[in-house]
């Protein structure tokens, strides 16, 4: 005799009601409490960045760095004794202009004779700009046309290193890098790009924030353009962006201004420690003058577990 479909139909239905039920109320609270670890992998691979809610203080006294911090060829140590560096109070102003992701305006983050001293100090360390697909490094004008210097850590530069940390609340597991300088002359610009690579989900380390601050904006263009971003309603950010016609005519999105001492900070990293599609952004060319900026990444790098 052939079996009825509909039987066979309205068999299923009638144990999965009796079955879902029992999974939810009874088989998966009891695999949670037989196997908490495993439920706190779970938690640390779908939210991995800054999701301290699923460790309790035993299990965060039991992760240390998953990087060498000893090594400062990439990472910028903590200073261990910040009141020998004398570091001035900070008196910036902050102007949230995005929540997500993050972007943040910052007025006055370097004082002029920081700035000066900086750009001063850079000086005779210039070298071409490179770019780097992960694999290999290269110089191409094209794609980047720009000159950098690396900068030794003394202790403005320490106080710089500190001031970023302080500004993100000191989090766990995210460092430093070590500083550059970028020096634009006439028709220097960097095309869009992503300051993030998308490895920190895979728990490889990632960019978690930028900030780009202006040492010396005597020039005209050289704006920094997000095209993913939309203008804000306010007139008062026509103070700090590019609002008028002509250049929204030709580029997308914003354009903040290079001002000497100011800083746009934005994070790059989701949650998730996905990258967020609206930090696209562009160094634009400069017209006239010359343009310094500041590079400062803070690099997060996922604990590892005590051996």
């Amino acid at each position: 005799m052939p079996n009825n479909p509909n039987i066979n139909l309205s068999t299923v239905i009638t144990w999965l009601f009796y079955l879902v039920p029992i999974y939810i109320f009874l088989i998966s609270p009891a695999l949670r409490i037989l196997s908490p670890s495993n439920e706190h992998q779970r938690q640390d691979a779908a939210n991995p960045i800054f999701d301290w809610s699923a460790f309790d203080d035993a299990d965060y006294d039991l992760l240390v760095s998953g990087l060498n911090v000893t090594d400062d060829s990439f990472i910028s140590p903590e200073d261990n004794d910040l009141d020998k560096l004398n570091c001035r109070e900070d008196d910036y102003r902050v102007h949230i202009f995005s929540y997500k992701p993050l972007i943040i305006y910052v007025e006055n983050f370097f004082r002029d004779a920081e700035a000066d001293y900086l750009v001063a100090v850079s000086g005779g360390k210039w070298s071409p700009s490179i770019i780097s697909d992960g694999t290999s490094v290269r110089v191409d004008p094209s794609v980047r046309r720009s000159d950098r210097a690396l900068l030794d850590r003394d202790n403005v530069v320490r106080c710089a290193e500190e001031r970023a940390r302080s500004f993100q609340g000191w989090r766990p597991w995210l460092y430093i890098e070590r500083m550059w300088t970028q020096r634009y002359n006439a028709s220097g610009h960097y095309r869009h790009h992503y300051d993030w690579r998308g490895s920190a989900a895979q728990r490889g380390g990632d960019r978690l924030s930028t900030f780009m601050v202006y040492l010396d904006a005597n020039c005209t263009g050289g704006g920094t353009n997000f095209p993913r971003l939309r203008m804000p309603r306010k007139s008062q950010w026509c103070r700090f962006i590019e609002c008028d016609d002509a250049h929204r005519d030709v580029y997308e999105g914003v354009t903040f201004k290079p001002i000497k001492g100011n800083a746009v900070f934005w994070e790059n990293l989701r949650p998730d420690g996905t990258g967020y599609p609206e930090t696209w952004h562009a160094a634009l060319p400069v017209l006239s003058g010359r343009k310094v900026g500041l590079n400062i990444w803070s690099w997060y790098q996922p604990p590892v577990r005590r051996v």
